[in-house]
């Protein structure tokens, strides 16, 4: 006989639960002890006291991916944990609440029917997908013995068992080939557009209908409201004929009382790729980040003092954008200088340079340029140098008004003489 083990975990949860009294009786006379009380805890051991053979059981990569007509094998270990041996009877069973069950005549499950006390076996379970199978996650439990457990709520479900996964896949016949995060910066009451292309490979045309979703509609920042769909028009055809590619154009126009802050929304362009699971439209969502800015009423002021040694003041301003933002108007500043007398003082730009990253991996960053086929290239920034010659020694201010930008790094340098 198969040594096997109980579990009284419930009835030693219900004496926990009882009343000090009930719970440790004062007389170990079976009488003395509440009728109600006796009941609940035999109710609970009688419940409780059930045997489970003791195999351990692991499955190596229980998600597999496979097209239609291909085949899949997965290895399960099963290790015998009693001192006898134990028999088995190795058969796919379908878990409940599953949408696309394994089907049974798919699956071949080939090891032994019985394991010696303390060894482990190996099954091979082939799954066989037929060429006409749906685009879909087949699950299934392979389990080892009758043995089952029941959660509260729940049917019940065997004990000895491995969960596998089949997910049947198609070459996918709609792709999109534009960058799905769209990140940009836009002054309030302008706007900016940018354009996806999509291509279909398939045999029929496919429907292509876009829309705002309501999720992740947000603004954070200095902004009480929140997006207004009405900011954002999106162009497409209605579907993309068989080998044909079509643009979908989206237009962001917040008008000029719009909130400052950064926004978020998602659209869905709404297509219908034969070859993918419809529950799955993650690849066909557009994250459209945006921040909206104004321009500036008054310039930026900040004081600095000037000593006798000083041979001239440069000033290095670098523009900030939001990031990934390809806006076509180029960041530019209006600077002017204020000596200790008051007088303003036309400072001379003096250098303009641009940096950039380029990347030479294969792996396109986001918001990178290709350019070719060996280089990724992504803007770096740029920084305006300005130079005040011969300034007088005391406190000077200066004033930046910028334009085109959310906002700039500055940075003073007061060259004096070593003498």
């Amino acid at each position: 006989m198969t040594r096997r083990f109980n579990l009284l975990l419930v009835a030693l949860v219900v004496l926990s639960a009882l009343p000090a009294a009930a719970a440790f009786p004062a007389s170990d006379d079976p009488a003395d002890v509440p009728a109600a009380t006796a009941d609940s805890v035999a109710a609970a051991e009688e419940r409780t006291e059930t045997n489970y053979t003791r195999l351990y059981i692991d499955v190596d990569d229980s998600y597999r991916d496979v097209k239609p007509g291909e085949s899949l094998e997965y290895t399960v270990s099963v290790k015998n944990g009693e001192d006898e041996t134990v028999e088995v009877d190795p058969h796919l069973s379908a878990a409940p609440m599953m949408e696309f069950p394994l089907e049974s005549e798919w699956v071949d499950i080939d090891g032994p029917t019985s394991i010696d006390a303390g060894e482990t076996a190996e099954y091979t379970v082939t799954v066989e997908v037929p060429e006409d199978a749906e685009t879909a996650d087949y699950r299934a439990l392979v389990a080892f013995t009758d043995e089952t457990v029941t959660y509260p709520g729940r049917p019940a479900q065997p004990i000895h068992s491995a969960h596998i996964v089949a997910n049947v896949w198609r070459e996918p016949t709609v792709t999109i080939h534009s960058d799905t995060y769209v990140h940009a910066q836009v002054e309030a009451g302008d706007s900016f557009t940018r354009q996806l292309v999509v291509e279909n490979t398939g045999d029929s045309a496919v429907p292509l209908n876009p829309e705002l979703t309501t999720e992740r509609r947000y603004c954070s920042g200095h902004c009480p409201n929140q997006l207004n769909p009405s900011w954002i028009d999106i162009d497409a055809p209605s579907q993309i004929a068989p080998g044909e590619t079509a643009t979908v154009s989206i237009t962001v126009s917040p008008p000029e009382e719009a909130d400052r802050g950064r926004y978020n929304a998602n659209v869905n362009l709404g297509l219908n790729d034969p070859n993918r699971q419809a529950n799955n439209d993650y690849w066909q969502r557009v994250g459209v980040n945006f921040v909206v800015w104004k321009q500036p009423s008054e310039a930026f002021e900040t004081d600095f003092e000037v000593s006798d040694d000083t041979e001239n003041v440069t000033l290095t301003l670098s523009p900030n954008s939001h990031y990934g933002a390809d806006d076509g108007d180029e960041a530019d500043f209006d600077v002017e200088f204020v000596d200790p007398d008051g007088n303003v003082v036309e400072a001379e730009r003096v250098r303009v340079s641009s940096s950039g990253f380029v990347d030479l991996s294969g792996e396109r960053a986001r918001n990178a340029v290709e350019q070719g086929e060996d280089y990724a290239v992504r803007n770096g920034g740029e920084e305006f140098v300005y130079r005040v010659d011969d300034p007088a020694a005391g406190d000077w201010t200066l004033r930046v008004t910028p334009e085109n930008t959310i906002g700039f790094q500055y940075e003073l340098d007061r060259h004096e003489s070593s003498e």
